[in-house]
Protein backbone atom coordinates (compact mmCIF):
# COMPACT_ATOMS: atom_id res chain seq x y z
CA UNK A 1 0.00 0.00 0.00
CA UNK A 2 1.56 3.74 -1.20
CA UNK A 3 -0.05 6.30 0.47
CA UNK A 4 1.99 10.12 -1.12
CA UNK A 5 1.03 13.51 0.42
CA UNK A 6 -2.76 13.44 0.52
CA UNK A 7 -3.08 14.95 3.60
CA UNK A 8 -3.77 13.29 7.22
CA UNK A 9 -6.03 10.26 6.94
CA UNK A 10 -7.94 8.25 9.42
CA UNK A 11 -7.02 4.80 9.66
CA UNK A 12 -6.90 1.84 12.26
CA UNK A 13 -3.63 1.94 14.65
CA UNK A 14 -2.64 -1.47 13.16
CA UNK A 15 -3.09 -0.64 9.54
CA UNK A 16 -0.91 2.53 10.24
CA UNK A 17 2.22 0.45 12.17
CA UNK A 18 1.73 -2.27 9.20
CA UNK A 19 2.69 0.27 6.48
CA UNK A 20 5.93 0.08 5.75
CA UNK A 21 6.78 3.33 5.44
CA UNK A 22 9.29 4.75 7.97
CA UNK A 23 8.18 6.66 11.42
CA UNK A 24 10.12 8.35 14.18
CA UNK A 25 10.48 4.45 16.22
CA UNK A 26 12.00 2.98 13.61
CA UNK A 27 14.78 5.85 12.43
CA UNK A 28 15.46 5.82 16.91
CA UNK A 29 16.53 2.09 16.31
CA UNK A 30 18.45 3.02 12.99
CA UNK A 31 20.60 5.79 14.84
CA UNK A 32 21.66 2.83 17.52
CA UNK A 33 22.41 0.72 14.33
CA UNK A 34 21.39 -0.40 11.45
CA UNK A 35 21.51 -3.78 12.92
CA UNK A 36 18.69 -2.87 15.61
CA UNK A 37 16.58 -1.36 12.59
CA UNK A 38 16.72 -4.85 10.96
CA UNK A 39 15.68 -6.55 14.05
CA UNK A 40 12.71 -4.47 14.38
CA UNK A 41 11.56 -4.31 10.74
CA UNK A 42 11.82 -8.22 10.39
CA UNK A 43 10.51 -9.14 14.34
CA UNK A 44 8.32 -6.21 15.51
CA UNK A 45 8.43 -6.22 19.25
CA UNK A 46 5.69 -7.46 21.39
CA UNK A 47 4.11 -4.56 23.20
CA UNK A 48 5.23 -4.49 27.12
CA UNK A 49 3.50 -3.32 29.87
CA UNK A 50 4.09 -0.53 30.14
CA UNK A 51 3.73 0.22 26.26
CA UNK A 52 0.05 -1.69 27.00
CA UNK A 53 -0.83 1.31 29.89
CA UNK A 54 0.71 3.88 27.71
CA UNK A 55 -1.62 2.74 24.52
CA UNK A 56 -5.00 2.57 27.28
CA UNK A 57 -4.29 6.02 28.44
CA UNK A 58 -4.46 7.36 25.09
CA UNK A 59 -7.54 5.71 24.14
CA UNK A 60 -9.12 7.05 27.64
CA UNK A 61 -7.96 10.68 27.00
CA UNK A 62 -8.20 11.06 23.23
CA UNK A 63 -10.89 8.47 22.19
CA UNK A 64 -13.02 8.38 25.30
CA UNK A 65 -16.04 6.24 23.52
CA UNK A 66 -13.91 3.77 22.02
CA UNK A 67 -12.09 3.03 25.53
CA UNK A 68 -15.32 1.04 26.83
CA UNK A 69 -15.14 -1.17 23.90
CA UNK A 70 -11.40 -1.77 23.75
CA UNK A 71 -10.78 -1.94 27.65
CA UNK A 72 -12.38 -3.07 30.24
CA UNK A 73 -11.24 -3.42 34.01
CA UNK A 74 -9.96 -6.89 35.21
CA UNK A 75 -11.60 -8.31 38.31
CA UNK A 76 -9.78 -10.54 40.69
CA UNK A 77 -10.97 -14.17 40.88
CA UNK A 78 -10.10 -17.17 42.98
CA UNK A 79 -8.90 -19.80 40.12
CA UNK A 80 -8.14 -22.38 42.58
CA UNK A 81 -11.69 -22.82 43.70
CA UNK A 82 -14.72 -24.41 41.15
CA UNK A 83 -16.67 -20.98 41.72
CA UNK A 84 -13.51 -18.85 41.14
CA UNK A 85 -12.53 -20.38 38.03
CA UNK A 86 -16.46 -20.61 36.67
CA UNK A 87 -16.57 -17.14 37.10
CA UNK A 88 -13.58 -16.08 35.75
CA UNK A 89 -14.59 -18.40 32.57
CA UNK A 90 -18.13 -16.25 32.10
CA UNK A 91 -15.96 -13.12 32.67
CA UNK A 92 -14.18 -14.12 29.79
CA UNK A 93 -16.55 -15.39 26.91
CA UNK A 94 -18.37 -11.65 28.10
CA UNK A 95 -15.53 -9.48 27.42
CA UNK A 96 -14.12 -11.28 24.44
CA UNK A 97 -11.37 -9.00 22.23
CA UNK A 98 -11.27 -6.29 24.96
CA UNK A 99 -7.86 -5.77 26.81
CA UNK A 100 -8.38 -6.58 30.30
CA UNK A 101 -6.65 -4.06 32.76
CA UNK A 102 -5.81 -4.93 36.23
CA UNK A 103 -8.02 -2.72 38.49
CA UNK A 104 -5.55 -0.71 39.98
CA UNK A 105 -3.65 0.50 36.51
CA UNK A 106 -7.26 1.40 35.37
CA UNK A 107 -7.34 4.03 38.73
CA UNK A 108 -4.58 4.92 37.64
CA UNK A 109 -5.87 5.97 33.72
CA UNK A 110 -8.79 7.43 35.28
CA UNK A 111 -6.44 9.66 37.21
CA UNK A 112 -4.42 10.68 34.72
CA UNK A 113 -6.90 11.92 32.85
CA UNK A 114 -8.41 14.07 35.25
CA UNK A 115 -4.91 15.58 35.83
CA UNK A 116 -4.90 16.52 31.77
CA UNK A 117 -7.98 17.82 32.13
CA UNK A 118 -7.42 19.42 35.13
CA UNK A 119 -4.16 21.61 33.56
CA UNK A 120 -5.37 24.77 32.02
CA UNK A 121 -2.78 24.57 29.51
CA UNK A 122 -2.71 21.08 28.43
CA UNK A 123 -6.63 21.02 28.19
CA UNK A 124 -6.92 24.14 25.68
CA UNK A 125 -4.30 21.83 23.81
CA UNK A 126 -6.81 19.29 23.36
CA UNK A 127 -9.93 21.42 22.93
CA UNK A 128 -10.77 21.41 19.33
CA UNK A 129 -9.18 18.79 16.89
CA UNK A 130 -8.30 15.51 15.61
CA UNK A 131 -6.96 12.26 17.49
CA UNK A 132 -5.06 9.75 16.10
CA UNK A 133 -4.78 10.69 12.00
CA UNK A 134 -2.21 9.46 10.26
CA UNK A 135 -0.12 11.29 7.39
CA UNK A 136 2.43 9.99 4.85
CA UNK A 137 4.90 11.55 2.78
CA UNK A 138 8.49 11.35 0.42
CA UNK A 139 11.36 12.73 1.67
CA UNK A 140 12.91 14.71 -1.25
CA UNK A 141 16.59 14.45 -0.53
CA UNK A 142 16.40 10.34 0.10
CA UNK A 143 12.77 9.19 -1.89
CA UNK A 144 12.38 7.19 1.43
CA UNK A 145 8.07 6.95 1.83
CA UNK A 146 8.16 8.33 5.76
CA UNK A 147 5.15 8.60 8.29
CA UNK A 148 3.47 9.45 11.50
CA UNK A 149 0.94 9.70 13.56
CA UNK A 150 0.23 12.36 15.49
CA UNK A 151 -1.80 11.89 18.94
CA UNK A 152 -3.71 14.82 18.71
CA UNK A 153 -3.91 17.43 15.52
CA UNK A 154 -5.39 20.92 16.00
CA UNK A 155 -5.76 24.17 13.88
CA UNK A 156 -5.95 27.23 15.83
CA UNK A 157 -6.38 30.48 13.92
CA UNK A 158 -4.63 29.05 10.72
CA UNK A 159 -1.92 28.07 12.80
CA UNK A 160 -1.42 23.94 13.22
CA UNK A 161 -0.52 22.14 15.88
CA UNK A 162 0.79 18.64 17.15
CA UNK A 163 0.43 17.56 20.10
CA UNK A 164 2.22 14.24 21.55
CA UNK A 165 1.34 13.16 25.08
CA UNK A 166 3.91 11.13 26.83
CA UNK A 167 3.02 8.78 30.05
CA UNK A 168 6.75 9.80 32.17
CA UNK A 169 8.51 9.25 35.39
CA UNK A 170 9.27 13.03 35.96
CA UNK A 171 7.26 15.73 34.05
CA UNK A 172 9.06 18.31 35.55
CA UNK A 173 11.03 20.52 33.02
CA UNK A 174 14.70 19.04 33.97
CA UNK A 175 13.34 15.75 34.14
CA UNK A 176 11.22 15.33 30.77
CA UNK A 177 14.28 17.35 29.16
CA UNK A 178 16.17 14.45 30.04
CA UNK A 179 13.44 12.53 28.54
CA UNK A 180 13.00 14.22 25.36
CA UNK A 181 17.22 13.33 24.69
CA UNK A 182 17.29 10.03 26.15
CA UNK A 183 13.84 8.77 23.77
CA UNK A 184 14.76 10.37 20.72
CA UNK A 185 11.46 12.62 21.46
CA UNK A 186 13.42 15.78 19.59
CA UNK A 187 13.59 13.59 16.79
CA UNK A 188 9.57 12.70 16.65
CA UNK A 189 9.23 16.52 17.03
CA UNK A 190 11.22 16.99 14.09
CA UNK A 191 9.81 14.11 11.44
CA UNK A 192 6.12 15.32 12.94
CA UNK A 193 6.77 18.80 12.01
CA UNK A 194 8.24 18.69 8.88
CA UNK A 195 6.04 15.86 7.32
CA UNK A 196 2.58 17.42 8.23
CA UNK A 197 4.33 20.59 6.17
CA UNK A 198 5.17 18.73 3.58
CA UNK A 199 1.40 17.14 3.83
CA UNK A 200 -0.42 19.78 4.36
CA UNK A 201 2.05 22.80 3.03
CA UNK A 202 1.16 25.05 6.63
CA UNK A 203 4.07 25.40 9.38
CA UNK A 204 3.10 23.43 11.95
CA UNK A 205 4.41 23.72 16.49
CA UNK A 206 5.07 20.93 18.00
CA UNK A 207 3.49 20.32 21.66
CA UNK A 208 4.38 17.80 24.15
CA UNK A 209 2.06 16.66 27.42
CA UNK A 210 3.95 14.79 30.14
CA UNK A 211 1.64 12.93 32.23
CA UNK A 212 3.33 11.28 35.39
CA UNK A 213 2.09 7.27 35.99
CA UNK A 214 2.52 7.86 39.49
CA UNK A 215 0.28 9.87 42.23
CA UNK A 216 0.44 12.40 41.90
CA UNK A 217 -0.57 12.21 38.53
CA UNK A 218 1.33 15.81 38.00
CA UNK A 219 1.06 17.07 34.36
CA UNK A 220 3.31 19.46 32.65
CA UNK A 221 2.70 20.83 28.57
CA UNK A 222 5.68 22.15 26.71
CA UNK A 223 5.95 23.54 23.21
CA UNK A 224 9.37 21.92 21.89
CA UNK A 225 12.11 24.78 21.10
CA UNK A 226 13.75 25.50 18.32
CA UNK A 227 16.90 23.84 18.88
CA UNK A 228 14.62 20.80 19.70
CA UNK A 229 13.58 21.03 16.30
CA UNK A 230 16.84 21.42 14.76
CA UNK A 231 18.89 18.73 16.70
CA UNK A 232 15.90 16.36 16.23
CA UNK A 233 15.84 17.32 12.80
CA UNK A 234 19.91 17.08 11.94
CA UNK A 235 19.46 13.65 13.49
CA UNK A 236 16.34 12.05 11.75
CA UNK A 237 18.06 13.73 8.63
CA UNK A 238 21.51 11.53 9.40
CA UNK A 239 18.91 8.05 9.89
CA UNK A 240 17.27 8.72 6.80
CA UNK A 241 20.69 9.10 4.65
CA UNK A 242 21.92 6.04 6.87
CA UNK A 243 18.51 3.91 6.13
CA UNK A 244 19.05 5.12 2.45
CA UNK A 245 22.68 3.66 2.38
CA UNK A 246 21.73 0.40 4.35
CA UNK A 247 19.11 -0.32 1.64
CA UNK A 248 21.32 0.44 -1.16
CA UNK A 249 23.98 -1.97 -0.46
CA UNK A 250 21.90 -4.67 1.29
CA UNK A 251 24.26 -3.84 4.44
CA UNK A 252 23.01 -3.68 8.11
CA UNK A 253 25.83 -3.62 10.45
CA UNK A 254 26.18 -3.01 14.35
CA UNK A 255 28.34 -1.09 16.19
CA UNK A 256 31.63 -2.01 14.34
CA UNK A 257 31.11 -1.88 10.57
CA UNK A 258 34.36 -3.31 9.97
CA UNK A 259 34.66 -5.65 12.90
CA UNK A 260 37.59 -3.00 14.54
CA UNK A 261 38.68 -3.22 18.09
CA UNK A 262 38.08 0.23 19.95
CA UNK A 263 39.53 1.39 23.02
CA UNK A 264 36.44 1.77 25.52
CA UNK A 265 36.58 4.85 28.34
CA UNK A 266 34.43 5.03 31.50
CA UNK A 267 31.41 7.46 30.82
CA UNK A 268 32.25 11.15 31.74
CA UNK A 269 29.95 10.75 35.07
CA UNK A 270 31.60 8.06 36.61
CA UNK A 271 35.59 9.67 35.38
CA UNK A 272 34.53 12.72 37.44
CA UNK A 273 35.97 11.74 41.31
CA UNK A 274 38.77 13.01 42.91
CA UNK A 275 41.15 9.82 42.56
CA UNK A 276 42.80 11.37 45.90
CA UNK A 277 39.61 11.78 47.61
Amino acid sequence: MKIENVGLLFMPADQYHAHPAVGHSGLVRIMRSPAHYQEYVSNPPEPTPAMQLGTAFHTALLEHDRFSQTFVAAPKFDRRTKEGKAAAEVWETENAGKTAIPADQMAAIEQMVASVRAHQGAANLLASGQAEMSGFWIDQDTGIECKCRPDYFQVDGGVQHVVDIKTTTDASADGFARAIATMGYDVQAALYVDGIQAITGVKTHFFFIAVEKEAPFAVAAYKASDEVIEVGRAKYRGALQLLKWCRENGCWPAYQPNGEVETINLPRWAANFDLEG
